[in-house]
């Protein structure tokens, strides 16, 4: 083994390492494909210098193809992953073309007999330009959250080796092919490589594990049935929410209990119950607004949360929901049979917690269910409610964040 060979052995061997830890990733959670490009990507680093220092010969046309054409792949994937994990479109015609250039440059310089160093050089910018395309595209995460800021610091640093570095060496004519690889430049490449190397892997390994615990949140968040929220996620948000607000908008809840759901599965089996559940929950995200709230309070119990809607609102939207509901044919029930709900609905005053709306819904819909079901109870309106806003232009989410008007059911 040569002493060039000896310097650049740790960009590989760290890469190896990257590759084996998102290979981990990817094979615990198969729905990461990021994770696996960024492990053919670090695969890609370690096989393009096995080949260019131990299997092929340095100054052969064939060395010129080869180990460049599997660099210009590992870098594409590497930009392709990270695109992937922060939901960008990746440039693929551009890189693919700086990709192809680079090993047509690489094969150029080769049978022009331009050097090995000026083959090395050139294509490191080529390379590097890929990253800038990168960079451009990916300009912003940093403002998502710190995985993001350390991935584009990590960009920078690649940049800063193949497009700075390179450069003042090419334009300045000061390397040339003897004793390139002693040259001060070969070893601040690999020494900055390294460096490269290192944090792009750490980097990534950070968006994999927030990625994987943003997984996590969700599963626990989200009720898996029907996808709103769980109980304990939809009182945490609630709650938040009834904190918060000024109270000089009104606010309304409204408590769902499907009317004999216990029959539904003696009668036809836990599957078709399940299905009812399902299609009740979509039902309920297809009916109402991107600002209002749904949850899943157990069993068949579901409740809504209405920002900027007074009790005739909610009233309103509940008898709209109460009749669609009627008209629905579940699969796996006969055409005869028809599921209904019981509504329950409380106005929030200027002041109220969720605390003490809760109890009020769930008495309203108690009494609905008294009453003969399939019915529309409201408790009594706060003296201190808040003003109502049409549903259609009312755009503040619970967490006070502002939408455009998307999905609106007044």
């Amino acid at each position: 083994m040569d002493h060039a060979a000896i310097i650049g052995l740790t960009v590989p061997a760290v890469a190896g390492c990257m590759c084996a830890i998102f290979l981990s990733f990817w094979y615990h959670n198969r729905k990461d494909k990021s994770a696996l490009k960024f492990a053919l990507a670090f695969l890609m680093s370690a096989v393009g210098f096995s080949l260019n220092h131990f299997v092929i010969d340095r100054e052969t046309l064939a060395n010129a193809v080869a180990h460049n054409t599997i660099y210009s792949i590992g870098f594409y994937l590497l930009i392709d992953g990270i695109h992937d994990a922060f939901g960008r479109r990746t440039p693929k015609r551009v890189l693919q073309l700086l990709g192809a250039g680079s090993v047509l440059c690489a094969c150029v310089i080769q049978l022009a007999d331009g050097g090995l160093s000026q083959r090395i050089l050139w294509v490191n910018m080529l390379h590097g330009s890929m990253l800038l395309v990168a960079f451009a595209n990916l300009w912003g995460i940093w403002q998502r959250n710190w995985t993001g800021t350390a991935v584009f610091a990590s960009l920078s640093l690649c940049i800063l080796n193949l497009v700075i570095v390179s450069p003042v060496n090419v334009l300045g004519q000061t390397i040339t092919d003897a004793g390139f690889f002693g040259t001060a430049y070969w070893r601040a490449m690999n020494v900055l490589a390294t460096f490269s190397v290192l944090a792009m892997g750490g980097s990534l390994i950070a968006v994999c594990v927030v990625s994987r615990l943003n997984d996590l949140r969700a599963d626990a968040e989200n009720d898996y049935l029907t996808g709103l929220k769980t109980r304990r996620a939809f009182e945490e948000a609630a709650r938040h929410y009834c904190g918060s607000r000024s109270g000089e908008v009104a606010a309304s809840l409204i408590l769902i209990d499907l009317d004999h759901f216990k029959e539904i599965n003696d009668e036809h089996g836990h599957t078709v119950g399940d299905e009812v559940i399902s299609r009740f929950g979509a039902f309920l995200l297809d009916n109402t607004r991107t600002s209002d709230m749904a949850g899943r309070m157990g069993g068949e119990e579901f409740c809504l949360l209405l920002p900027g809607t007074d009790t005739t609102g909610a009233r309103q939207l509940a008898g709209r929901l109460r009749e669609t509901l009627g008209k629905i044919e579940f699969s796996g029930l006969p055409e005869s049979r028809r599921v209904t709900a019981s509504f329950g609905i409380a106005e929030l005053g200027k002041r109220t917690a969720f605390g003490d709306i809760y109890p009020q819904a769930d008495a309203a819909l108690y009494s609905a269910k008294t009453r003969g079901r399939d019915r529309v109870v409201c408790a009594p309106p706060p003296n201190d409610a808040g003003d109502p806003i049409r549903r259609e232009i009312y755009l503040a989410l619970p967490d006070g964040s502002r939408i455009s008007p998307n999905r609106i059911a007044s």
